[in-house]
């Protein structure tokens, strides 16, 4: 929404695949967990200090120069926006003076052009445009709604999706609309999760006769964070810290953005991980509550690989599970197989383990008849593994 500049974020697509907060290695990759809306550089070092990596703020040598020095990138518009007024000379100037620095990280083209009813070929003309002045920093964009991914995919080098849904429509509906969009980009291309941490209060003019609005709550952020992650999205993003919304003016809200980035870092091997194909089996305890209201699935589970393991997540295959409703459900899994042949040989499968740890919940679960049971109170998040 321009009006707001609700949602954005980007990231530079030869570091997209990783990051590591404490300590880092020079030539480490990049994971983005960035907050969107700051406009004070005296902010930069609290921010970096909770664990973000990324802001959006302005394409000017003073605001990139603090960034810099604070250990932060910048998403910034190229002094212009796809649509209507999009003019090339003042991205021409805007490019040819801060492309180079190191602190920019990528061009914000246009925020949800969707929205903003700005036709699918305006802004690829607009784009063309831009490449056109051979910026080495990549493009991105945000979308309102993942059912228009389809029409604005593949247009930029990043796409973003930002779904804002507490407590107007179902959480569930962030969810399916970062997997729509994953769908229409397919399976390579950068994809950035814009996740609620506001409250639309602060925007009435936004949901007009819409009551009882309040900012998500810590169960509500670590859930999207997570349904993020297994919808496929490869980064992360916060609206917002100070866009008519003040952040710091809300105590409860900043506490548990601030523990959900920790855990974040904390846990990046598994943000980082490779999505692996299962052929999942599940069920639920309560068959008539198994669909959620979106009509998926109540708990979005996937198997992720871990390769870049670190003191806290071991190497390994896991499950992540994600309750994304406010129901209490208890969910069973088959496990997956694994094999010890190649490919071209026939595949023997292992045996079970006899247990599963929870990740850092001090517990492991008995593995009976090759399945796992276990229970997820509303918007538990639960992670089994290594298996």
């Amino acid at each position: 929404m321009r009006c707001v500049s609700i949602g954005l974020c980007a990231l530079q697509l030869a570091v997209f695949t990783g990051c590591r907060l404490l300590p880092q290695k020079a030539n480490a990759p990049f994971y983005p967990i960035g907050i969107y809306s700051v406009p004070s550089t005296n902010d930069f070092a609290s921010l970096k200090q909770v664990g973000f990596n990324l802001v959006t703020g302005s394409a000017e040598k003073g605001y990139l120069e603090a960034a810099q020095a604070a250990g932060l990138k910048v998403l910034a518009a190229p002094g212009t926006s796809a649509g209507r007024g999009f003019n090339l000379a003042a991205a021409a100037r805007t490019v040819k003076t801060f492309d180079v620095h190191p602190a920019l990280w990528a061009w914000y083209l246009v925020d949800e052009p969707d929205m903003q009813q700005i036709p699918p070929e305006t802004v690829v003309r607009n784009h063309a445009a831009l490449k056109s002045l051979k910026p080495a920093k990549p493009t991105a964009l945000v979308l309102s709604q993942g059912y228009e991914a389809l029409d604005y995919a593949n247009i930029t080098d990043i796409m973003m999706i930002d779904k804002y849904p507490v407590p107007w429509l179902p959480l569930a509906s962030f969810g399916q609309h970062v997997e729509m969009t994953r769908l229409a980009l397919g399976k390579g291309k950068p994809l950035i999760a814009v996740i609620q941490a506001f409250d639309w209060g602060s925007f009435p003019q936004m949901l007009p006769g819409e009551k009882n609005l309040r900012p998500p709550t810590h169960e509500e952020i670590r859930c999207m964070t997570y349904e993020a992650l297994a919808r496929g999205a490869t980064g992360l993003f916060y609206y917002a810290f100070d866009a008519g919304w003040k952040m710091r003016e809300h105590p409860e809200t900043w506490v548990a953005l601030r523990n959900v980035v920790r855990e974040v870092n904390e846990r990046l091997p598994l943000f980082q991980a490779e999505h692996r194909w299962w052929a999942k089996e599940h069920q639920f305890g309560d068959p008539a509550h198994r669909f959620n209201a979106a009509l998926q699935s109540s708990v979005t589970s996937c198997l992720l690989r871990v390769t870049g393991a670190n003191a806290l997540v071991a190497a390994g295959d896991y499950i992540l599970a994600v309750n994304n409703t406010d129901r209490t459900q208890q969910y069973s899994f088959a496990l997956p197989r694994t094999h010890h042949a190649p490919d071209s040989q026939p595949s023997t499968l292992n045996l079970q383990p006899l247990q599963v740890p929870v990740l850092e919940e001090s517990r492991s679960l008995v593995v009976q008849n090759g399945r796992l049971t276990d229970a997820f109170l509303p918007y538990a998040v639960h992670v089994y593994g290594p298996l």
